[in-house]
C-alpha cells in the first residue's frame, strides 16, 4: 500500500497561487512557518528541513522550477510535506503526503485544499484524494495528464474537469459522475 495523498492537479496559469493559497490555508488553520519557530522550511535532496524566506519560497514557486517539496503545519508537532511539479504540459500539480494524519487533520487539509481550488482563478483539471494510500501518486498521471481512459481506483473524493470526466466516464461502466458547483464532476463507484 501506499502513502495517503491529496494531489491536486491545475492548470498553470500566467500568475502564480501561491500567495493566495497560503492565505486561505492559514483561514483553516494550516501554516506554512513552524507555529514555534516562525520559520518556513524547503526539504532538500537529503530531506533536511532547511529553512527559506517566504519572498525567497514564492519567487522559486512562481518562476515554475521542476519540483520543490515545502512543509505545511497544522500544529507544532504535524506537518505535511508538500511538493510543487511544474509539468512541460502546462499543469502544476502539488501533492500533500497526508499519510500520519487523524481522519480530522485530513479533513481539515482538504477543505483547506478545496477552499483555495474554488478562490483561485486557474482552473483545476483534477483533485485526487486518497488518504488510504489505496493507490499510488505518480499512478494519476495517465488519465490526467495523457489522455488515458482508465484510473487507478475509485477515492473520494476524486473531482475531473468535464473533458477528462467525459473520457474516463464514456469508458467505464462501473463509474458515475455528478456536476459540482465549481463545474468540476465528482467521480463516484455506481456501487457505492
Amino acid at each position: 500500500m501506499a502513502d495517503g495523498f491529496i494531489r491536486w492537479y491545475r492548470e498553470a496559469g500566467a500568475e502564480s497561487i501561491f500567495r493566495d493559497q497560503v492565505d486561505v490555508f492559514e483561514q483553516h488553520g494550516i501554516t506554512l512557518a513552524h507555529p514555534a519557530t516562525g520559520v518556513a522550511t524547503v526539504i532538500n535532496v537529503d530531506g533536511d528541513d532547511i529553512p527559506i524566506d517566504f519572498e525567497a519560497l514564492s519567487l522559486i514557486i512562481d518562476l515554475r522550477l521542476p519540483s520543490v517539496s515545502i512543509n505545511w503545519w497544522i500544529s507544532a508537532d504535524t506537518n505535511v510535506v508538500s511538493s510543487y511539479t511544474h509539468e512541460p504540459l502546462g499543469c502544476e500539480i502539488q501533492t500533500f503526503w497526508v499519510d500520519g494524519l487523524t481522519a480530522e487533520e485530513a479533513r481539515a487539509f482538504n477543505s483547506a485544499v478545496m477552499s483555495t481550488m474554488s478562490r483561485v482563478s486557474t482552473p483545476t483539471r483534477a483533485l485526487v484524494c486518497d488518504h488510504q494510500g489505496i493507490t499510488d501518486a505518480d499512478d494519476w498521471d495517465s488519465a490526467i495528464l495523457y489522455g488515458g481512459a482508465e484510473i487507478p481506483g475509485v477515492v473520494d473524493p476524486l473531482l475531473l474537469s468535464p473533458e477528462i470526466s467525459r473520457r474516463i466516464l464514456s469508458d467505464s461502466t462501473r463509474l458515475c459522475g455528478t456536476v459540482t458547483e465549481d463545474s468540476l464532476v465528482r467521480v463516484t463507484s455506481l456501487s457505492t
